[in-house]
């Protein structure tokens, strides 16, 4: 069950994407939670790579324990693919600490837009560059490098796209 904190987070993360774009899907949902925690709200998730990128088994878990609640509404996509989520009818009972906005609203403004396919690259780059960074070997050549080696599937000028746009963002 997620803590207060958490909670609030999640809420605010949907108020605000809501704002940008129609639709928040589970991968980007997972990428945006990750950036709000890698910014400095201290979620306590414990993340690693998956299928699309940086993935906790626990932030699933607790998204299943929220929609059963009431405080996140998540449905399939009426496209037949994916899942959309909203905030649910209890939502409103959640407040993030205004301490936490400003991290929130820079995560949501870099990056609230960005499609699945951005969010997975962008947070595989993140959380390649911060474990080659733990080691001392992080480089913006070798960061790219891993990433293709973990994404074969996706052209290597996307990735070097991404990872370019995180730099300016300075969320990397």
């Amino acid at each position: 069950m997620p803590n207060e904190l958490q909670t609030a987070t999640m809420v605010e993360l949907i108020k605000k994407v809501s704002q940008k774009k129609n639709q928040l899907g589970k991968t980007q949902f997972q990428k945006l939670v990750y950036f709000c925690q890698e910014k400095g709200i201290p979620l306590g998730y414990r993340y690693e790579i998956y299928h699309y990128g940086p993935y906790s088994f626990q932030l699933s878990d607790d998204m299943s324990s929220l929609d059963s609640l009431g405080v996140l509404d998540i449905g399939t996509d009426s496209s037949g693919f994916g899942f959309h989520i909203e905030a649910g009818r209890f939502a409103s009972k959640y407040e993030l600490q205004k301490k936490y906005l400003p991290a929130l609203t820079e995560v949501v403004e870099k990056l609230g837009g960005n499609s699945p396919a951005q969010l997975e690259v962008k947070g595989t780059l993140h959380f390649v560059s911060k474990v080659l960074k733990n080691r001392g070997v992080a480089s913006d050549k070798l960061v790219v490098s891993k990433v293709k080696e973990l994404k074969p599937h996706i052209k290597e000028p996307f990735i070097q796209q991404c990872y370019m746009e995180l730099k300016a963002a300075k969320l990397i």
